[in-house]
């Protein structure tokens, strides 16, 4: 699947609607940790006039202590690093301080194989008792200078969420979607790990009578993935346009981010996958890139 393209395409179709400006929306909730999953995106979007991206704004926050070093290594979605081979540090030198990031202060956009999507591992490699936070924000904007995206008064279909610092090795779950008012849904899938995972996926409707066939989607270590809910269920002659998804791993682990775009007035959630929590472990310091 050609990820960049496939949610270019759907994004575009909100963007160029009339998207209203939006303020980041908070985060689903507080995630503390000394290493994280974060998103990644930048994608040209030319009808919107030269300069314009759907891209990523990313705030380190030294929320536990001083002396931390964020070391950030990048993927694409072909499961090939991107940016510098030791990665970026991100550095914090006092409790409470804060500093801000976008692919290009990351060294990703310069690079030949970075695609538009990817995924980001970022770890306090000074100490690995000082958690620390980031926000994700994503959204349109032509002002691509760290916390441009957050600032400037042009950023369109704005929304923002926290990194991940759980995976689940088996159950997991979107707990709502809605296609109605010409909503589109993407789940985007991160495999962190270097080994393989496989999702079972089940489509629900409100009244939670499965619909279509169980899908199997594997997932190479690494990798990121997005798909199109419920489209990507392939159900005939419709699927239901509200309903839910739950997700089974084999074992190893997935985390994940769930965006939705609404056509006008053009607004758009940017929300973590549910894990069970019975599932659910740290990322595990020995897989970090």
């Amino acid at each position: 699947m050609d990820v960049r393209r496939f949610l270019k395409a759907g994004i575009l179709g909100v963007l160029l609607s009339g998207a209203v400006v939006l303020g980041p929306a908070p985060a689903s909730a507080s995630n503390m940790y000394f290493q994280q999953a974060i998103l990644l995106v930048h994608l040209p979007v030319p009808q919107l006039g030269s300069g314009v991206f759907f891209t990523t704004n990313l705030t380190f926050t030294a929320s536990e202590g001083a002396n931390t070093t964020v070391n950030v290594k990048c993927f694409n979605d072909a499961l090939q690093r991107i940016g510098p081979a030791g990665g970026v540090n991100v550095l914090l030198n006092n409790t409470g301080q804060l500093a801000q990031h976008t692919p290009t202060t990351l060294l990703v956009t310069t690079d030949p194989l970075f695609t538009g999507i990817g995924w980001c591992w970022g770890s306090n490699i000074t100490s690995p008792f000082n958690d620390y936070n980031v926000l994700t924000t994503i959204g349109a904007t032509s002002d691509l200078t760290p916390g441009g995206i957050l600032n400037s008064t042009s950023s369109t279909l704005v929304a923002s969420n926290t990194g991940l610092a759980q995976l689940s090795s088996a159950l997991g779950g979107i707990p709502y979607y809605t296609t109605n008012g010409g909503v589109q849904n993407f789940a985007v899938f991160v495999n962190p790990l270097p080994t393989p995972v496989t999702l079972l996926l089940q489509l629900f409707d409100v009244t939670g009578v499965q619909q279509g066939a169980n899908l199997l989607r594997s997932f190479p270590g690494r990798s990121v993935q997005v798909l199109s809910i419920p489209a990507v269920f392939g159900v005939t002659p419709a699927p239901p346009a509200t309903g839910s998804v739950r997700i089974t791993a084999n074992a190893n682990g997935f985390l994940g981010w769930f965006v939705t775009a609404q056509l006008p007035p053009g607004r758009t959630t940017f929300i973590a996958i549910g894990l069970d929590v019975d599932d659910s472990t740290p990322l595990p310091p020995p897989a970090a890139p």
